[in-house]
């Protein structure tokens, strides 16, 4: 019989504790409740903050009670189409597809998340479309389709893995692992297995423990192919005391069933029967029709061993039906293989061929697709194989020629030394002095390169551990309901993003010593855009650079004042007026001097605005940065628009000139 790995186990999420669970329920229904007193007149574009709360809301559901998630989720999509959010609408498929997968409803999951990845393609680095890649690579892969199943887990990663998404990584991993696992591929499955830990334990250690124990339970089904039951039967204890702990029914579920079928293998039915019989009632808490098929299948497996045929035959009748019902193919041919046992035992002879040739069907209908996917792999070794061997020859060839060559030189060198014993000893006093220079030059362009490579390496740890202090900014957030704390945290964000940035494009530079303006802009206003929702108010955000490149000591303060200037306009400008636009352009002067104008078309400074009686620490901060720069800080103010412009200087062009 199959063993049934953990495929759904907080493939994305972790829930935690039922108390906090429930506590972060009551928190989130009061900021509902909050919201909607505050905005109960009309449906408008800032409602992506009720679509978000609601999702939150229906995710803390989702265990304990999916009806009510599934309300919540409509509601969600509802309000989404009514601001026409259309990430909204994506997010709310990609919950129900993880909603079908948790109830083993696959084709279902499938349908919803091709809707979800059809919204979030436009935009292919969205952690989004990562998490619709992940879920439709989990309902592949309990439909046995291995080759579509590898496609999308290997395009989340690709996603998840430039963004250092460490627990989708994990995840993914350990889906991949027990692809390999299906496919009687055991070294590649432990080595995923091994590897999703590793990431777990490098990146985030003493964090998403049930993940952890997902991929221990896996583990534990390995040692139990080897008969080590011993070992198998230690780690889902220690695995089932944690799932219990945080009341994870589905966890325990799979726990006890994976138990049951060591006790099974060991002849001990009686106890098998009971932890069988366990798993079916957790699985049906949940209503996950993968594990309930399962379950009966397991005791109606266990009857027939006992020799009790009916009620083997009434089990495994109905997980079949279940089975059949979501399109597991696995479950579905194992349960014909053990309906063929059953009716042979009761001398029912044509059921039992009927049963056996299904079988056969399904087992031949899963071999071939085993086969092609091999056939395709060899011809992907074959052809990268082809190409190896093609350079190969080239290179031997290119070789060959450049040794005829050389041989020419020196029968050259040899005649012309019979003719001048003279020219022969200046020759080869010039050869000396060239590999002298050479082996100099050699020296000094290692030295060069070691010393990028560690500015580069710096850059890259100083950008990771901005990263790092965002996210633990992000994390604080999630916790805090006052909305003024909350903007000074998004602010505080802002800033490191801004300066995070920078090291980044040092470090993904060929010239490290000098930044990228036009790029850098670009993606800090991109990160600002969706800090504030500039889609869903309607906000363009336009940039205007000539090729300019500053060293690190102009860049950093140059995308400070942007990060607060930009800021201040998605905050201020707006906020009696529908959509708008706002303009970023940089202009040289001269060689040194230069402009920086950030303008808007909101409803303008309020008539008593007095740029000296500062109050905003954003704008106070513009006014410090502009004076570091050498340069100063004025308003320009018409009709229709606003303009902060800053005067600065490039420091490095500057420094020069006052030597």
């Amino acid at each position: 019989m199959p063993r049934k790995l953990f495929l759904l186990l907080s493939l994305f999420i972790f829930v935690g504790s039922f108390a906090q669970t429930e506590r972060k329920r009551d928190s989130l229904q009061k900021l509902l409740d909050i919201y909607n007193r505050a905005h109960s007149s009309k449906v408008s574009q800032s409602d992506t903050v009720k679509v978000n709360l609601l999702y939150k809301l229906a995710d803390t559901y989702c265990a304990t009670n999916p009806d009510q998630a599934i309300v919540y989720y409509n509601q969600s999509i509802k309000l989404s189409r009514q601001i026409h959010y259309t990430f909204g609408i994506g997010k709310g498929y990609n919950y129900f597809g993880r909603l079908h997968i948790d109830k083993g409803n696959f084709q279902l999951a499938i349908a919803n998340l091709n809707r979800a990845i059809a919204i979030f393609e436009k935009n292919p680095a969205c952690k989004d479309l990562g998490v619709s890649y992940g879920l439709m690579g989990q309902s592949y892969l309990f439909l046995n389709n291995f080759a579509q199943s590898l496609k999308y887990l290997n395009a989340g990663l690709t996603i998840f893995e430039p963004l250092h998404e460490y627990r989708k990584m994990a995840s993914l991993t350990n889906n991949i692992a027990i692809l390999y696992g299906k496919i009687n591929e055991k070294e590649k499955e432990l080595a995923f297995y091994q590897k999703a830990l590793k990431i777990l334990d490098v990146h985030v250690p003493n964090h998403h423990l049930d993940l952890r124990y997902t991929i221990l339970s896996n583990i534990a089904s390995m040692y139990a192919d080897k008969r080590a039951y011993q070992k198998s039967n230690a780690l889902l204890y220690e695995c089932y005391a944690y799932q219990k702990k945080v009341q994870d029914v589905v966890g325990m579920a799979y726990s006890e069933q994976h138990l049951g079928t060591n006790c099974k293998n060991q002849k001990r039915y009686v106890q098998a029967l009971d932890l069988f019989n366990k798993a079916l009632v957790n699985f049906s808490k949940n209503d996950y029709k993968s594990g309930i098929g399962d379950s009966f299948r397991n005791i109606g497996e266990v009857y027939f061993l006992l020799h009790q045929l009916d009620a083997a035959e009434a089990f495994t009748l109905k997980g079949l039906r279940i089975s059949q019902e979501i399109g597991e193919i696995e479950s579905v041919k194992f349960a014909y293989e053990n309906l063929a046992k059953i009716y042979r035992e009761k001398k029912n002879y044509k059921a039992a061929f009927e049963n056996q040739m299904l079988f056969k069907t399904m087992s031949d209908s899963m071999f071939n697709t085993e086969i092609n996917n091999k056939l395709t792999q060899i011809q992907l070794e074959y052809e990268f194989k082809k190409k190896q061997d093609a350079l190969k020859e080239a290179t031997l060839h290119e070789a060959n020629k450049q040794k005829k060559i050389k041989y020419v030189v020196l029968i050259s060198l040899f005649l012309l030394s019979l003719v001048t014993i003279g020219i022969y000893i200046n020759s080869k006093k010039m050869q000396k002095q060239r590999n002298i220079i050479q082996r100099q030059k050699e020296q000094i362009e290692s030295s060069l390169r070691e010393k990028e490579t560690l500015l580069k390496e710096i850059h890259h740890r100083v950008k990771n551990n901005l990263q790092i202090i965002s996210s633990l900014l992000n994390m604080q957030s999630e916790e805090i309901s006052d909305p003024v704390v909350l903007a000074t945290i998004q602010e505080g964000q802002s800033r490191v993003q801004a300066m995070s940035l920078i090291h980044q494009n040092l470090y993904q530079s060929d010239e490290i010593h000098k930044v990228n303006v036009d790029n850098y802009l670009k993606e800090l206003v991109a990160y600002l855009s969706d800090l504030f929702g500039a889609k869903s108010k309607n906000i363009e955000v336009l940039v205007e650079t000539i090729d300019l490149k500053f060293d690190f000591d102009t860049a950093i303060p140059l995308g400070l004042m942007v990060n607060e200037l930009v800021a201040n306009a998605f905050k201020y400008a707006f906020t009696e007026k529908e959509g708008g636009t706002i303009k970023v352009a940089i202009k040289a002067l001269n060689k040194v001097d230069y402009e920086l104008k950030v303008t808007d078309n909101g409803h303008g400074l309020a008539r008593d605005f007095d740029l000296q009686k500062l109050k905003s620490l954003g704008l106070k901060l513009v006014s410090i940065l502009s004076k570091q720069l050498r340069g100063n800080l004025s308003i320009a103010q018409s009709k229709n628009e606003t303009s902060f412009v800053v005067m600065f200087k490039d420091l490095k062009e500057y420094n020069a000139t006052q030597i």
